[in-house]
């Protein structure tokens, strides 16, 4: 068996508590990218290799969390991009969250939760990133602006818009 070099053990267990740490925000991120399990799935893995192999130029490593996250965005829009390629049916694809979420998942899903996903599924991919970032993974707003490549001023902007769209939209489906 080839020996492991010590600083590649290293590299190893600060990508895997990484890895624990912020799963999850990557996953949902990618998720409302995408609206596939499997393929935010995929961007996870993505996300989490080019991190692996580029860990080394994180210069400030308080700022991981965003980087990650800018990682994970910009490889659910390269996904994007490549289904436009593909010509796909509307129909075809889901309604909701609710339809891609595993049994347990399922199970634990409310109808507001629901209703709130179908919301912001229907908003502009521009103010639904904002929005995520900002009010379900608790970024500042500095750093919504930084995962989105924007200026500061359009962040507050997407994310505004974005929440205002909507509130209406849940307000049209008399969600309170």
């Amino acid at each position: 068996m080839p020996r492991v070099a010590e600083s590649d053990l290293v590299l190893r267990k600060r990508v895997e508590a990484l890895f624990v740490a912020h799963v999850e925000a990557v996953f949902n991120v990618a998720y409302r990218v995408l609206w596939n399990r499997a393929d935010a799935e995929d961007v996870v893995q993505a996300t989490f290799l080019k991190a692996f192999t580029r860990l080394d130029q994180l210069r400030d490593s308080s700022r991981v969390r965003p980087w990650l996250l800018q990682v994970a965005y910009r490889e659910a829009i390269t996904v994007v991009r490549r289904r436009r390629e593909t010509p796909t049916d509307p129909e075809a694809l889901p309604e909701s969250a609710a339809t891609a979420l595993g049994p347990e998942d399922t199970s634990v899903l409310s109808e507001l939760a629901a209703e709130l996903s179908k919301a912001l599924q229907s908003l502009d991919a521009d103010e639904r990133m904002a929005v995520v970032l900002r009010d379900v993974e608790q970024l500042p707003m500095r750093e919504v602006a930084e995962v989105l490549g924007i200026g500061l001023s359009a962040a507050k902007m997407r994310v505004h818009r974005g929440r205002q769209s909507l509130r209406v939209k849940l307000e049209a489906a008399e969600v309170r």
